[in-house]
């Protein structure tokens, strides 16, 4: 353990220095990435650090804040730091004074807003805290719980083990602690998350299941479940059963379904034949005499939307009785394997939603965009920056916790050397990606909004652009992309380490490098050369001269007293922000940064290249693919050919393909391959097991 906290609190102190953070901003960082990988937290996290005397005996403090909308839930943050205090656990007394601090910004926001500063985030959150209750359009209406959680890389004693539930207000308050002991589960679980076990006692009820298929893959259980009994999990669990591909689509806990609530008050005993049901898949469950005692990683991934629609029955309408009377069909698949879950539960998802409202816009963080993404992270070197000997590679996280995986077994001294090569400051994840993307696409008040928003419109891009031509997704795309990462990345130091900063980082930084996108393109008929900033790994200092200049006005645009909405934050995510912005003159005249545009022409002649260049990787992939097949099976094809020969589906063209290859074994074109892999998909999806 001591060894193991040593190693964490030397990635936390390497990414202070790097991103020239505070510690505290470092260990929140780094510990929120992790619970947000293992479905712990639900919603953006934004460190906020807010510490004030509210009178002669009170004292508030948090480090952060995030709002899981789903949920109705409010979480409050403070770091307790290892490094700046002696001993090495945290005991019930510190642990309570913590608590109380935290609990004390939310009591009394009144205080805070009577007595702040309105420009900063600290006010700001207050302020939102205050208005929750006004109209159904404020950012916490449908609040019904508090979360104070602590962060720390001590250990805790035995008694912070369990800590109660309490109330105030009418609110739930649950308190957690993190500390070093949950991080080491997290990163040494196999799939980078700590399995879920929830038990189906007495307090629930009990669920009936047979069984209804057996794969290779994964079984399959026919089942009843209890409204009241889905409601009672929905409370105690909330959007960490809902699989994460689909919990985009489910709305606000408060906007409950009107159909359904009428359905459950007035006609429960029909809820059965009227809905849908439930689609489920779990890593493991037990099960005796028929009946289902326990569940290892639950998720929903088909009726998100029936479950809290039935939990807010509970909850709102007190119909106990009523849900006691609704039954609703699920269908339950146990997929054991971690090696397969991570590709055929989001399959199990995507069908199970095919004629449901979800899209393909929510079905999609599988795309095989990302695997592209990933596999040119893991082969392209950047460049060596100056003052390093070796180089280094920015590294795609596709799936939750392959990072912290790669290193999983490794001996200490091969540890070091994936770091070096992969540092952790170079690695990015998918909502990273989408937030990034956003901003190079001019749509900031999309990034600001994070999570979900950002993500959803990435998709969209995703399916349109691939569907057209994939090969857009070239090397140059990647190190473009990198090369805005990198400029994020300046412009966040910048901003954090300015004397007017106040709050707001994460709007002004993207408020920022749009507008700077924008005003080249439309005011100097020019883009940003970001194959220069990929080449150097970072910006000349004229350029970090400018970007202070004008991060300082984007700052003074979003909290200007004449804005729309009064909450900087949320005004920061409306289109009319951005649109206002634009409308503003915000860069000098002796604003220089010649040195890093490229005409349009120019860049347009690159990626045409880049194109063609991808097009002609792809075509030998496809090529070898098809070989790849025969090698391993020499009758595959003429196996495949015995099953589609008869079949009217598939035309004489693709049977001749696949007969030129079954028995010739002759080279086939580009575009015969590209046939032959459609043939065999199609064949798959029709039965075909091979």
């Amino acid at each position: 353990m001591q060894e193991f906290q040593d190693e964490i609190i030397k990635l936390i102190e390497e990414e202070k220095h790097i991103n020239q953070n505070t510690y505290n901003e470092s260990l929140f960082d780094y510990y929120t990435k992790a619970l947000e990988e293992n479905d712990e937290l639900i919603g953006e996290c934004s460190y906020l650090h807010y510490e004030a005397n509210l009178n002669s005996n009170q004292k508030c403090k948090i480090d952060g804040y995030s709002y899981n909308e789903i949920d109705g839930e409010l979480i409050l943050f403070a770091t307790y730091s290892a490094t700046n205090y002696g001993n090495n656990t945290l005991d019930k007394g510190q642990a309570d004074k913590i608590f109380k601090n935290i609990k004390n910004f939310f009591v009394h926001a009144d205080i805070i807003v009577e007595n702040g500063e309105e420009s900063s985030e600290g006010y700001n959150l207050a302020h939102l805290i205050l208005n929750r209750k006004k109209s159904e359009n404020e950012y916490l209406y449908s609040l019904e719980k508090i979360r104070m959680i602590i962060l720390t890389e001590k250990e805790i004693v035995k008694s912070l083990q369990k800590i109660e539930v309490t109330e105030y207000g009418g609110l739930v308050i649950q308190k957690q602690i993190f500390d070093i002991n949950s991080i080491k589960n997290l990163i040494n679980s196999k799939s980078g998350k700590v399995d879920l076990t929830i038990k189906i006692d007495d307090e629930f009820g009990e669920i009936r299941a047979m069984k209804a298929n057996e794969t290779n893959e994964y079984e399959s259980y026919l089942c009843i479940v209890s409204g009241l009994l889905l409601a009672k999990l929905y409370n105690k669990y909330g959007s960490k059963l809902i699989e994460g591909n689909v919990r985009s689509f489910l709305q606000t806990k408060g906007k409950v379904n009107k159909g359904l609530r009428a359905t459950i008050l007035n006609e429960p005993e029909k809820f059965f034949a009227y809905n849908n049901g439930l689609t489920v898949t779990c890593k493991n469950f037990t099960i005796s005499e028929g009946k289902i005692t326990s569940f290892t990683n639950l998720q929903i991934v088909n009726g998100g939307q029936t479950t809290a629609s039935l939990a807010n029955c509970l909850i709102s309408d007190k119909a106990e009785v009523q849900l006691g009377k609704v039954y609703v069909p699920m269908k339950l698949n146990v997929v054991s394997s971690d090696d397969i879950s991570d590709e055929l539960i989001p399959e199990i998802s995507r069908y199970a939603n095919t004629q449901n409202k979800v899209s393909d816009v929510d079905l999609a963080s599988n795309h095989p965009f990302h695997r592209r993404i990933e596999d040119f992270s893991r082969r392209i070197t950047a460049p060596t920056k100056i003052g390093y000997s070796f180089a280094t590679k920015w590294y795609y996280e596709r799936a939750n916790g392959q990072y912290a995986q790669e290193t999983y077994k490794m001996t200490k001294s091969k540890k070091e050397k994936f770091y070096d090569i992969n540092p952790k400051n170079q690695m990015f994840k998918k909502a990273d990606f989408a937030k990034y993307f956003n901003i190079m696409s001019l749509k900031p008040h999309i990034a600001s909004k994070g999570g979900v928003s950002a993500f959803r419109e990435f998709t969209t891009w995703i399916l349109k652009t691939w569907e057209k031509n994939d090969n857009k997704i070239n090397e140059k795309f990647f190190k473009d992309n990198i090369a805005n990462i990198i400029l994020f990345k300046e412009i966040d130091i910048i901003v954090k380490n300015a004397d007017w900063y106040n709050g707001y980082k994460a709007n002004i930084n993207a408020y920022t490098l749009s507008y700077l996108y924008w005003y080249c393109n439309e005011k100097l008929n020019s883009e940003i050369n970001l194959s220069k900033i990929w080449l150097d790994q970072g910006i000349d200092n004229e350029l970090k001269f400018n970007l202070k200049k004008l991060t300082k006005k984007i700052y003074f645009h979003l909290i200007d007293e004449n804005r729309v909405v009064e909450n900087v934050t949320e005004w920061a995510k409306k289109e009319m922000c951005w649109n206002k912005c634009k409308e503003k003159n915000l860069i000098d005249w002796d604003f220089n940064i010649d040195n890093i545009l490229v005409s349009k022409e120019e860049l347009k002649y690159e990626k045409k290249n880049a194109v063609k260049e991808q097009k002609i990787e792809n075509q030998l992939n496809e090529l070898a693919t098809v070989y790849n097949y025969l090698e391993e099976d020499e009758k595959f094809y003429m196996d495949l050919y015995d099953f589609i020969s008869d079949k009217n589906e598939y035309s004489d063209k693709e049977k001749d393909i696949i007969m030129i290859v079954a028995k010739s074994k002759a080279i086939l074109s580009d575009k015969q391959a590209k046939t032959a892999l459609q043939v065999i998909d199609k064949a798959r999806l029709d039965a075909w097991n091979k």
